[in-house]
């Protein structure tokens, strides 16, 4: 056992060093945290129980379907009427038979333990657990728990209803958890079809978790060894039956007596075997993460490059109508007045006016601009739904398995993060798809687009006064002109290279600011994508991160024994 125990404290080790459980031991706010602390909560303690478990006897768990026979399986194998067989799946709870000197019997946190002087409960400790359909919320965790615990599973399966879809289920999380199982096909001895074609059946069936399968009746069994009554109902099947059936759970008592005399080889074997399962869930749930935050780096990149692109949209929009309003319509009517009529400069060639005319197009300016950046919003949240959604169809990818036989899975009950994670696409992103979504939405979408775009306008788009060109070296003597000599006609090319470079200015600085504003636009937009998904890193943290997140996988690997 010294060379298990080495290697889980050296396991337990590196999964401390594991970057995520750094990053939550450092309190930083991680991505995804409230999914997958519990799952490295449970790597953990699953290192920890089986540390615990290694002085334990060997515990064998005895798991199926409700009225499969398992009570009555339980009996047999012991030889003593312990196990409740009639009521309905007996208190729905877990029974333990262990070793004690004397009989007795307690119930410890919903779990009857039952105490047996007999020489197998030495080594061995037998559990029967609820039936698959029975377990209920309050017991399902402890039923759970002792398969985890298990070092052996005995999977009873009822020969007259194969096929459950509970069972597949059951047999995946075994399956995870890497336990030494057989099968027992019961109740055999009500089969009205041949006995190797639903053996034929059940290897195509279940025969990808389970290599052995025993094809007995535990009433028959029951009925001899407890009632002594060893015809039992054999007036209902054949002879040659009845004598298969009953050398078939010989065979089966023989494989549980060589278990028993080999106890501390398949004990060593279990945990070796388990704590590969617990690595393997390691190793799952970070490369999950770690596709799932890659996936998340790319797509706030894409969001960014997008919007960049719908920069260079709007400010070529914004430009046009600039140059189109300034160079068609911006003081030509004013102008011609103005030439016909000097006096008009007088109202025409003043700050008050200028900024009136400027601010009132600029209005109509800031409108289109902001209508602009929220349908281009509006297109760049549909098309990185778009792309969430294609991703999400990649994680969900349960059409594909449930017409495979070895792969039925409940679509109601479907452990995305350690069923789908396996593939590698990122099942926390699928888990959370809806989310990411829907907190997209929220962050970028119409109404929250226009606080973002409400806000950069505040900044960068002010009311346009140009006061500072009025008072510019030619505005200066235009309006020093006017109140001295209204009449002084040589004014009139004057204001007009005034007002040409009046509009050059305006140009200039209208571009300017819708420019900035797309550019606070754009920072504001993608720091609310990145807050909403709780990552507080800079690009270079992030990066750094998701390195380290694929080296740590990389480096559980040298665990995995071919």
């Amino acid at each position: 056992m010294k060379e298990i125990n080495e290697c889980i404290q050296e396991v337990k080790l590196d999964f401390l060093r594991s970057p995520l459980r750094t990053k939550l031991s450092q309190e930083e706010n991680i991505p995804f945290k409230n999914l997958v602390i519990k799952n490295l909560n449970n790597s953990m303690d699953n290192l920890e129980l089986l540390e615990i478990n290694k002085t334990n006897p060997l515990k064998i768990v005895i798991v199926g379907e409700v009225k499969s026979g398992k009570s009555t399986l339980v009996n047999a194998l012991l030889e003593k009427d312990i196990s409740k067989t009639d009521v309905l799946e007996a208190t729905s709870s877990i029974l333990e038979v262990t070793y004690g000197e004397k009989y007795d019997t307690k119930i410890v946190d919903c779990v009857t333990k039952i105490y047996l002087d007999l020489d197998i409960l030495k080594k061995i400790n037998i559990v029967d657990t609820p039936g698959l359909r029975s377990i209920t919320t309050k017991n399902e965790t402890k039923t759970l728990n002792y398969i985890q615990n298990a070092d052996f599973i005995v999977f009873v399966i009822d020969a007259t209803h194969i096929g459950q879809e509970d069972i597949i289920n059951t047999l995946d999380i075994i399956e995870s958890l890497k336990k030494p199982i057989i099968g027992v096909i019961n109740k055999c001895d009500l089969l009205q079809d041949d006995k190797d074609e639903v053996l034929e059946y059940i290897n195509e069936e279940y025969g990808l978790y389970i290599d052995k399968f025993f094809l007995i009746s535990s009433y028959l069994e029951y009925e001899a060894k407890i009632k002594n009554d060893y015809l039992g109902d054999i007036e209902s099947i054949k002879e040659e039956d009845y004598k298969e059936l009953r050398e078939n759970y010989e065979l089966l008592k023989n494989y549980i007596d060589e278990l028993y005399r080999n106890s501390n080889g398949v004990k060593e074997e279990s945990l070796k075997s388990s704590l590969q399962g617990i690595i393997q869930k390691e190793i799952i749930l970070n490369y999950d993460y770690y596709k799932s935050i890659s996936i998340l780096s790319e797509e706030i990149l894409r969001y960014e490059n997008i919007l960049r692109n719908k920069l260079d949209y709007v400010t070529s929009k914004m430009n046009f109508e600039i140059d189109d309003w300034i160079d068609r319509i911006f003081f030509y009517d004013q102008i011609n007045k103005i030439n016909n009529n000097l006096e008009y400069a007088n109202e025409y060639i003043n700050e008050s006016y200028i900024n009136k005319c400027i601010n009132e197009k600029k209005d109509e300016l800031d409108k289109l601009f902001f209508n602009e950046w929220e349908e281009c919003i509006r297109e760049v949240q549909y098309e990185i739904n778009n792309n969430i959604n294609k991703s999400v169809e990649r994680v969900y990818y349960k059409d594909e398995f449930l017409n495979n036989t070895h792969y039925k899975i409940d679509k109601n009950d479907l452990n995305l993060n350690e069923i789908l994670a396996s593939v590698g696409t990122g099942a926390i992103l699928g888990v959370t798809s809806g989310g990411i979504a829907s907190v997209y939405a929220a962050a970028v979408g119409s109404s929250a687009a226009s606080v973002t775009i409400s806000s950069a306008l505040m900044i960068y788009c002010p009311p346009l006064l140009i006061a500072g060109t009025i008072c510019g070296a030619v505005g200066k003597i235009i309006y020093d002109k006017l109140k001295s000599d209204k009449s002084n006609k040589d004014m009139l090319q004057d204001i007009e290279k005034f007002i040409a470079g009046l509009r050059e200015s305006i140009k200039i600085e209208l571009k300017s600011n819708y420019y900035k504003c797309s550019e606070e636009i754009i920072n504001t937009s993608c720091e609310i994508f990145k807050k909403e998904k709780n990552i507080n890193m800079s690009k270079y943290e992030l990066e750094e991160f998701i390195n380290n997140m694929e080296k740590y996988v990389e480096g559980l690997n040298k665990y995995i024994r071919e």
